[in-house]
């Protein structure tokens, strides 16, 4: 085949256009075999008709660097192929390989990223949009200048000649440009779709756009975390100065209601590093309060279980617990958690239930001096300390109030307190409980006692309501302030001031030690209705195994023959010992009526009603009280001092040395019915078995032979050796006048007094009583 006969048949080619990753294949329309190698000019003819890429360009220049046959009637031919574009041409981006080229930068932004999930919801709401923006960034398909108009271009490829078929083919492959690229992911400017746009670098360069939103994220970030440290450091140190300077702010403790509590907030620092101890007091009634404990907490970032906190503030804040729901019916209302925050744009505390917030604001410096710290309240609870003041129940007139604290353990924190009617101290009430020292209940209500007893004075109607009504159900509560307490009692508030210097309390323990002394001697009065009041003495006979065993003697000052005992013990149980502590019983009957009734103090008839008696705080004075309302009132005799001789023991042996065989005894007898007194003399004829058999001879003055004989016996028992223990009937009669010295069968009764030199007796009612004042005659 001549040279010009294979450029014929290579010119009639059909030009079947290269597809995307598939070879150029082209059909020879000829079948007409050739002999002779193909050479530059012939392949540049061939691709003149038959283009081996879709790309326009001119002045192509073809170099074959190797021919070589490839089977029967086949060249394969290595060249290399030089052109000018004649329009840019371009290479589609892949954007994530082309991100990733910037090392560097992807460091970057994912640090940024890493950053912005440890920001806090104020300074990462714009950097979330941000984010979202990047993460959306509607990217169109992006393509590249690669080659522009003008610039020659080189690139190599090998095509495959064969004339073996009816049409020679020619097959190019490999075609790959000058810097390795495969020319097949080209495409020229003029085919770029029109959703498609250029990454040349420029203002609407989306790439620029993307990477410059990106350096956005990453410069804000910075900013953000240098702003959202400083706001939370803020935030930590507002709050911290909250709990810990004597401050107080004030709002609504239910946000969501419109009706809500208006109350002030004090904090102090808890025990532990950054806890705190807090209260919520009623702005319109003190004794309204929530006692909360907590904590400073800044939820983490991360946390699910912080969500809920976030949600109201994300920072610092204090989560208040309530700790006591049964303090008060506003402390049953709160059943969530209260946060308090700081809000460093509006300078302002913030208070939220979770659903609601309101603001805190500073309130007044007098909120700070109702609650006490612990270490205060312990100076405010003393064992002694005691205060005046009032009780004031709506619709009646105040009533003036004395308190004392009469008994306070450290160690168990047990309290008891007396509170009495500054009127008169038989209306009184005795209330136990504890001091609540632990914190937070210390900042509520410290101080709650039960009532334990009460008493009103006889001449008064019990109280329905107020501090000495019978047990309301209610709890005495107490709150200390700077100068008292304040405090109620079911409707009945209290507000006591302290009394400096006046009085000295002591506990009852003691009070009853130092007053159930044997010997002791307790003077005063006794009042029965509206009668005039009438001298009385109380002796203490006898004590045993620590107040279990009592015996008293109470005598008429001005008629010494009306004498009673009492025997009884001390009620150590309970508060009740502040109270009416000694319950006792009568013994023995009054010598003549003082009244018709039961229930006195010189009862007629031995009974079995009780009297009862209690000591003033300051122990200087014993108040009696009976059954029927007849009151007493003691004070101590300092002259008479402690003496075992009014003993069970003790007096047996005065009984016997007084009562020796030959004793003589002097003094006077009296009619009380006749107003006549005439002097007697009593010798002591017999003394025998101790006493069960005693033999006495009296004579009187004026008529020395009507003598009369009684024989009798002593009642050496507790309950006889103090009272009218020696009981005597008449043995021999003599027919004078009188019960004594006359034909009746009198019976005589003789008691001793305190010094045993002294005897008073009595005789049986016959229609005139007869009274005896002998005093033991001394030997020189």
């Amino acid at each position: 085949m001549s040279h010009n006969r294979f450029r014929g048949i290579l010119c009639s080619l059909i030009n079947l256009r290269i597809s995307w990753g598939v070879v150029t294949t082209l059909l020879l329309l000829g079948s007409v075999g050739c002999s002779g190698e193909p050479g530059a000019d012939d392949l540049s003819e061939i691709m003149k008709q038959n283009p081996p890429h879709h790309l326009a360009a001119t002045n192509r220049e073809i170099e074959i660097l190797k021919v070589e046959p490839d089977g029967d009637q086949q060249w394969k031919i290595q060249f290399e192929c030089q052109e000018t574009p004649e329009e840019d041409w371009l290479l589609k981006l892949d954007l994530a390989q082309k991100l990733k080229q910037d090392k560097d930068e992807e460091v970057k932004y994912q640090a940024a990223l890493q950053a912005q999930r440890q920001l806090r919801s104020p300074e990462n709401q714009d950097l979330e949009k941000l984010k979202q923006e990047i993460e959306r960034f509607p990217f169109p398909p992006l393509f590249q200048q690669v080659y522009r108009k003008g610039t020659p271009v080189k690139w190599s490829a090998t095509a495959v000649v064969d004339q073996s078929g009816e049409k020679p083919k020619l097959t190019v492959s490999e075609l790959k440009l000058s810097d390795g690229q495969s020319l097949k992911n080209l495409i020229a400017k003029s085919a770029m779709p029109k959703e498609a746009a250029l990454a040349d670098g420029g203002p609407l360069d989306p790439l620029r756009q993307f990477m410059e939103l990106r350096q956005k994220l990453i410069t804000s970030v910075a900013q953000a975390t240098q702003t959202m440290t400083q706001r939370l450091k803020t935030e930590q140190q507002a709050l911290v100065s909250l709990v810990q300077q004597p401050m107080a702010v004030t709002g609504k403790l239910f946000p969501a209601q419109a009706e809500s509590e208006e109350v002030a907030f004090l904090f102090e620092p808890g025990a532990a590093a950054n806890t705190f101890n807090a209260v919520a007091i009623d702005a319109n009634d003190t004794l309204s309060r929530v006692v909360f404990s907590g904590a400073l907490y800044l939820p983490p970032v991360e946390a699910a279980d912080s969500r809920l906190f976030r949600r109201v503030h994300d920072g610092w804040m204090l989560v208040l617990k309530n700790e006591d729901s049964s303090l008060s019916k506003m402390a049953r209302k709160t059943r969530e958690n209260r946060i308090v925050y700081y809000d460093k744009a509006k300078n302002r505390f913030h208070l939220s239930d979770s659903r609601s917030t309101t603001s805190l604001q500073p309130a007044a410096s007098s909120s700070t001096s109702q609650t006490v710290s612990q270490k205060e309240l312990e100076q405010a609870v003393i064992e002694g300390a005691q205060f005046k003041g009032s009780e004031s129940i709506t619709g009646q007139a105040d009533r003036a109030v004395v308190m004392s604290i009469t008994k306070y353990e450290p160690e168990t924190g047990n309290v008891r307190v007396v509170l009495e009617d500054a009127q008169t101290p038989f209306t009184f009430a005795v209330f136990e409980g504890k001091l609540q020292r632990e914190a937070p209940h210390h900042l509520g209500i410290p101080v709650r006692l039960e009532q334990v007893t009460s008493h009103s004075h006889p001449g008064q109607q019990r109280p329905k309501t107020g501090l000495f009504s019978r047990k309301s159900g209610s709890d005495l509560l107490l709150i200390p302030t700077e100068k008292g307490f304040v405090g109620r009692f079911a409707q009945t508030d209290v507000n006591v001031e302290k009394i400096s210097g006046e009085t000295e309390i002591v506990s009852a323990d003691q009070r009853w030690q130092n007053t159930l002394v044997p010997g002791y001697a307790w003077r005063g009065v006794t009042k029965w209705g509206d009668e005039a009041v009438k001298r009385a003495t109380l002796r203490v006979a006898e004590i045993r195994d620590q107040g279990k065993y009592v015996r008293l003697t109470l005598e008429r000052d001005n008629d010494p023959v009306q004498q009673v005992v009492y025997e009884g013990s001390l009620v150590t149980e309970d508060g009740r010992i502040d109270g009416y502590g000694l319950v006792t019983q009568q013994f023995g009957t009054a010598s003549i009526y003082e009244h018709d009734y039961f229930g006195v103090f010189f009862s007629r008839w031995q009974s079995e009603d009780r009297k009862v008696f209690r000591i003033s705080p300051d122990g200087k004075k014993i108040y009696g009280l009976t059954t029927e309302g007849e009151v007493l009132t003691l004070e101590r005799d300092p002259a008479v001092e402690k003496t075992d001789q009014l003993t069970t023991d003790e007096r047996k042996q005065v009984w016997k040395n007084v009562l020796t065989v030959g004793k003589i005894w002097e003094g006077t007898i009296k009619s009380v019915k006749q107003k006549q007194t005439a002097e007697v003399k009593m010798i002591v004829r017999g003394y025998e078995l101790g006493g069960k058999q005693v033999t006495l001879e009296f004579v009187p003055k004026v008529n020395r032979k009507a003598k009369t004989v009684f024989e009798g016996s002593l009642d050496t028992s507790d309950k006889g050796i103090n009272g009218f223990g020696l009981i005597a009937k008449k043995k021999l009669k003599y027919s004078g006048p009188g019960n004594v010295f006359g034909n009746w069968d009198t019976q005589l009764e003789f008691r001793l007094d305190a010094s045993g030199k002294r005897l008073l007796g009595r005789t049986n009612d016959h229609g005139d009583v007869e009274y005896l004042d002998l005093r033991l005659v001394e030997k020189k």
